[in-house]
């Protein structure tokens, strides 16, 4: 589920622009200031210019970008997952 929505993000075809997840960190403890075992509300977008992804809190406090949907998933368990439309 959460791979096929992140894929999604990087298909030009598709509209959405953003995923809005709940999910639990599982990386490494204070990684970019996360913690592990800790439950976020993540905003994640696919920079194109960049050809990576970004997440960052809801509330903007704390970002993490990764190289692919693979080191996302590694750091990640998502419970929820609702794409955000383009404008």
């Amino acid at each position: 589920m959460l791979e096929r929505a992140l894929n999604d993000l990087k298909n030009p075809k598709t509209k959405t622009a953003y995923l809005q997840i709940l999910a639990t960190f599982t990386g490494a403890d204070g990684s970019m200031g996360f913690t592990t075992g800790q439950r976020y509300e993540l905003i994640v977008r696919y920079i194109r210019s960049r050809g990576t992804f970004e997440a960052r809190t809801k509330d903007g406090r704390l970002y993490c970008p990764y190289q692919s949907a693979g080191s996302f998933m590694k750091n990640w368990t998502a419970s929820a997952i609702q794409k955000g439309a383009q404008t």
